[in-house]
């Protein structure tokens, strides 16, 4: 999970924290969405970090995940896809790798994607959910149930991408890195989950989508966003009461 993308990237303006330890109902946006993202079964939660942001109070912000690994990043990659490569030397490479954000919720439970994944047996599946007609999320064109192009700057179908990609093993993420890298000459700054999952389809790999039903995806990317989430989590905590 990178948290390295600068605030300005994702749309935070008026907050001093960096985004995922702005704090959400008296918590940081993070422990939200780990509890969102963390399966039922066997895993290991591994955070991309900025080193100068990591306060002591922000680093025990992480440990909400026993075994969890914390990659300290100098170079604070702007892209998702940058920011998960510096975590090579930390992910076993024959296990499935996950790669999410810190930029969204879910509102479905996510052990159906990540079992999906598995049970189909294929090669990356890719969380999608219904664009609202605009480049603001990569896009991916779907034939017969298998996604044959994704797109970050035009819109190709209605099928925006929810930033949460399973690959059946971390050395398809990888090996995807160095080809998308090698055909493009992208430094790693640029480095997209698109261009990634292009990389691959290029090779032949089978690339699914799992769709959300309309409504699931909740952005986490603006203030007023994060109002919006914060209302729900406070709803939550009172029905629960």
């Amino acid at each position: 999970m990178p948290l390295t993308i600068p605030a300005r990237e994702i749309e935070d303006a008026g907050h001093t924290e960096p985004h995922p330890f702005i704090a959400v109902s008296g918590r940081p946006l993070i422990q939200h969405v780990v509890e969102n993202l963390r399966p039922s079964f066997e895993h290991q939660f591994i955070y991309v970090v900025d080193p100068e942001d990591m306060t002591m109070h922000r680093r025990r912000s992480l440990d909400i995940s026993s075994d969890a690994q914390v990659v300290y990043c100098w170079s604070a990659p702007r892209t998702l896809a940058a920011a998960a490569v510096m975590s090579r030397e930390s992910v076993d490479m024959d296990e499935p790798l996950v790669i999410a954000g810190c930029q969204q919720f879910i509102d479905v439970d996510l052990d159906r994607f990540y079992l999906a994944g598995m049970d189909v047996g294929t090669d990356v599946a890719v969380l999608t959910f219904p664009s609202d007609g605009t480049a603001r999320y990569p896009t991916s064109m779907v034939y017969k149930n298998r996604v044959v192009e994704m797109s970050d700057h035009r819109v190709i179908s209605d099928m925006a991408s929810a930033g949460i990609y399973y690959f059946k093993d971390a050395r398809t993420f990888f090996d995807g890195a160095a080809e998308a890298l090698s055909t493009t000459h992208a430094q790693d700054s640029v480095l997209t989950m698109s261009g990634i999952i292009n990389a691959l389809i290029e090779r032949r790999a089978s690339v699914i989508p799992c769709p959300l039903p309309e409504g699931a995806f909740k952005p986490l990317h603006t203030s007023i966003d994060l109002s919006l989430f914060e209302t729900r989590v406070e709803l939550g905590i009172q029905r629960t009461a």
